[in-house]
C-alpha cells in the first residue's frame, strides 16, 4: 500500500512538473521542481530523517526543517510543513 501511494505521488508530481515546463510556468524562489531524480531523492531523505528522529528520540521537525532549508524551500513553508507534521504526530499519539 505504501509503495503504491509513493508511486502514485511520484507520477503525479513528475507529470505536473512536465506540464509546468511545457507552459513555461514562472517558479517562485523556494519552489521545488519535481523532476524524476528529486521525486525519488527527497522522499527517501525524509523517510531517513523520520527514522533517525524516531531512533534518537528527537522531534522530526528538528531534522526535517534543516533538510527542507538545504533543499531550497522558503523558510515560512518549511516552518508550516513542520507544524503540520507535528499536528499529525500529536494526533496519532493521543
Amino acid at each position: 500500500w505504501l509503495v503504491a501511494c509513493a508511486w502514485g505521488a511520484h507520477t503525479y508530481l513528475v507529470n505536473r512538473h512536465q506540464i509546468k515546463e511545457l507552459v513555461r510556468f514562472g517558479y517562485v524562489t523556494g519552489d521545488i521542481r519535481w523532476n524524476t531524480t528529486q521525486a525519488i531523492r527527497y522522499p527517501f531523505f525524509f523517510c531517513a530523517a523520520g527514522l533517525f528522529a524516531g531512533l534518537f528520540g528527537i522531534g522530526g521537525g528538528l531534522v526535517a526543517v534543516p533538510l527542507m532549508l538545504a533543499m531550497g524551500v522558503h523558510p515560512a513553508v518549511a516552518s508550516a510543513t513542520s507544524s503540520c507534521m507535528i499536528f499529525f504526530t500529536s494526533f496519532a499519539s493521543t
